[in-house]
């Protein structure tokens, strides 16, 4: 519902509510008392110029055409909303509930309008009802779907399948990184200009870029120091993409437990050796 319909609301329910008690009733929406005294003086201004409300002295009330107007709102924002989502209740569970909710707590409190909601709604609480039936049933199939997917998930452990896990791209992970490298061969790909102008020549083999023993620790800090780093490291069976701050590696399950489970405590001695040494 619009701010001027909730402003005809309140009028509608408080015939003669003078502007210092609807103010009192619509400030706490707002931050702060001037931007609700604006959002009122608009509203106030709109609604009597085009007759939906009317001011006697101090006072303000509402119009037969506030009053359709307000009806038309509920009927064709609210109801008519309800009556479609109704029609395929499972694919949007939220909003049908969000609108429920609006509908109970407004026809509580105008009855008027939950006699308008009653005169246009396309279901009943019969069909609530079937609702939660059709929920349960969902819930119960969902339940049986999980446990066969985790059933599934151990097989594909068992047969060391494609696993991944991200990690956040800092001095952390290019000491897991190097530890694990063993000091092996690390290829890198990347088009990223801002990592090329950083890397030594000789390190450069036609469109990769590949280092080995000690240097691979020098690798990993170029490109630790390029915080938006675009690259593609390939080590043992691990396949890491850099973007964005962040590390997607790629591996088999076996494979990607023996790079995740790196003994934290090594890494944090491979770190403060690099540190030591450089």
């Amino acid at each position: 519902m619009t701010f001027n319909n909730s402003v005809l609301l309140i009028v509608k329910q408080s015939p003669g509510i003078d502007y210092n008690d609807l103010l009192t009733r619509i400030a706490p929406r707002y931050k702060n008392p001037a931007s609700a005294k604006s959002a009122l003086a608009r509203s106030l201004k709109d609604l009597v110029s085009f007759g939906l409300m009317k001011k006697e002295g101090t006072k303000f009330f509402i119009t037969d055409k506030g009053f359709s107007s307000m009806n038309i709102e509920m009927k064709d924002k609210l109801v008519l909303r309800l009556n479609e989502e109704m029609k395929h209740p499972l694919t949007n569970l939220e909003e049908i509930l969000r609108f429920l909710v609006i509908l109970s707590q407004r026809g509580n409190q105008d009855k008027d309008l939950l006699n308008n909601a009653k005169e246009n709604a396309s279901f009943t609480i019969k069909d609530i009802h079937e609702l939660q039936s059709k929920i349960r049933a969902q819930r119960k199939h969902l339940k049986k779907m999980a446990l066969l997917l985790e059933q599934q998930s151990l097989k594909l452990k068992e047969l060391d399948f494609n696993d991944s896990c991200e990690y956040t791209f800092d001095d952390f992970f290019v000491s897991r990184v190097n530890l694990y490298s063993k000091n092996q061969k690390v290829i890198v790909e990347t088009k990223d200009s801002d990592v090329l102008a950083k890397i030594p020549e000789h390190w450069k083999k036609q469109a990769i870029i590949s280092v080995e023993g000690e240097n691979i620790y020098l690798l990993l800090q170029v490109l630790a120091s390029v915080p938006s780093a675009k690259a593609i490291l390939y080590l043992q069976g691990l396949k890491i993409i850099l973007m964005a701050g962040k590390a997607n590696c790629f591996a088999s399950h076996r494979t990607l437990n023996v790079f995740s489970e790196t003994k934290l405590v090594d890494v944090v001695k491979e770190e403060q050796k690099n540190i030591s040494q450089n």
